[in-house]
């Protein structure tokens, strides 16, 4: 399995991220699905919580899930939750069918 990452850092701050089981964390009751949610973010507290007991595939798109209502947050977009489901999902999809955007994105002028 990936090593799951302790920290983040979101638009130049260090988020602490935990993988914790739902009872702990005061993950939200839903109410229009019944879905109790697989992650919590709180940008004024600079945290991360993930569900843990998902699948890889399920906490990593959990995990950019959160890291996008963070930017989000920060930044004042005022998606709503759809938008951050898909983004994430699509985001992650991009970046493992393509290894090497990352490096690419990540490079610096010389």
């Amino acid at each position: 399995m990936a090593k799951r990452p302790a920290r983040i850092c979101i638009l130049g701050k260090p988020f602490k991220v935990e993988f914790v089981p739902i009872e702990h964390i005061g993950l939200r009751d839903n109410a229009e699905d019944d879905d109790p949610g697989m992650g919590r973010t709180s940008p004024e507290r600079q945290e991360i919580y993930v569900r843990s007991g998902q699948p890889l595939e399920s906490e990593q798109d959990t995990v950019l899930h959160e890291c996008l209502h963070a930017v989000d947050e920060t930044l004042g977009l005022q998606m709503n939750e759809y938008q951050v489901t898909v983004l994430a999902t699509g985001l992650l999809a991009v970046l493992k069918d393509n290894p090497s955007l990352r490096s690419y994105l990540c490079a610096k002028k010389a």
